[in-house]
């Protein structure tokens, strides 16, 4: 008996190994494939196998049009430490890129979905010092909306492969160019970056 058991840990471990080094893609392709999931949950699977902790939050409503059924999302997606090593000068136009470039994978990943409303947030933590008090507490400091359907029709959107990127993760000139293009496509709601205060 405790030999079946050894052998049934060894086999989840191994099992939990192997899906632990999936690729974002691949987990995602894993979840679409998936007969028994209905669409919503496929979309927001996938949004944490792309996202991970950096997903704060995820809002889905199922609309009609003539053409079909299709999605308005929001999305909170943010970071895990107040720390940066980038410049006041450089913090919100890398900001603005890395909020771009989760909105593409996303939207690239599913692309057999229709999207409506998209709305997109960057919910960062900062250190707050309040009198004698200290701490780090999470902002929404931008938020962007626009046409999900728009945005999949950038130029170079489906020619460029949303996570084509160097040994050090840095995204490649063409997904860089698709990136601006995004985000000359979307309408700011909120801008909270000259508040944001870099030391």
């Amino acid at each position: 008996m405790k030999t079946n058991v050894h052998i049934l840990m060894i086999f989840l471990a191994f099992f939990q190994l192997i899906s632990c080094s999936k690729s974002p893609q691949e987990k995602v392709k894993t979840i679409l494939s998936d007969a028994q999931l209905n669409e919503e949950e496929k979309i927001k699977m996938a949004a944490f196998a792309l996202f991970g902790e950096r997903l704060k939050e995820i809002d889905l409503v199922k609309v009609q049009d003539e053409k079909g059924a299709k999605f308005e999302v929001y999305l909170g997606f943010g970071g895990t430490s107040a720390l940066t090593f980038l410049g006041s000068e450089k913090y919100s136009d890398h900001m603005k890129l890395e909020l771009a470039l989760g909105a593409y994978k996303f939207l690239q990943s599913l692309q057999g979905f229709r999207f409506g409303k998209y709305r997109m947030s960057l919910i960062k933590p900062f250190f707050i010092k309040n009198g004698e008090a200290r701490g780090a507490e999470e902002f929404e400091i931008y938020r962007f909306r626009a046409e999900g359907e728009d945005l999949k029709n950038v130029a170079g959107f489906k020619e460029t492969d949303a996570f084509s990127s160097d040994n050090y993760d840095v995204p490649s000139e063409k997904v860089v160019t698709v990136l601006k293009n995004m985000i000359d496509h979307w309408q700011v709601e909120l801008d909270q970056f000259a508040r944001v205060e870099i030391k």
